[in-house]
């Protein structure tokens, strides 16, 4: 399988629409699993964990023919996710200053931001 490193968080979409969505970390190796017509490609992630899962187990069903794969979205951060986000979760004045602090976004940064919003 090839391999890719992602560059930048990617949004995962959570199952069967829940309408939450995950993050998938900066630096993250993705296995290319496959590649559909249809224009998308699928990837493999191997994640290491200690302890018990809470979980449900999968039956095996004859239309499986022995391989089930159930795989989730996952999309590129973008303008439009963000404004779909943060109408389900508004933010503080709080939570804003934190996002900016955490960047290291400067006051000169902050006011170009300002500026181009509109009046």
């Amino acid at each position: 399988m090839s391999m890719i490193k992602t560059k930048e968080p990617l949004l995962i979409e959570g199952p069967n629409g829940d309408e939450n969505y995950y993050v998938l970390p900066l630096g993250t190796t993705l296995y290319r699993d496959k590649s559909f017509p249809e224009g998308h490609d699928r990837y493999v992630v191997y994640l290491n964990h200690k302890g018990a899962i809470a979980h449900e187990e999968v039956p095996m069903r004859p239309e499986y023919q022995g391989d089930f794969i159930s795989p989730l979205w996952m999309s590129n951060v973008d303008s439009d996710a963000l404004k779909k986000i943060f109408k389900r979760f508004p933010l503080s004045k709080e939570d804003v200053a934190a996002a900016i602090k955490s960047n290291k976004i400067t006051r000169d940064d902050l006011a170009d931001i300002i500026r181009s919003l509109p009046e």
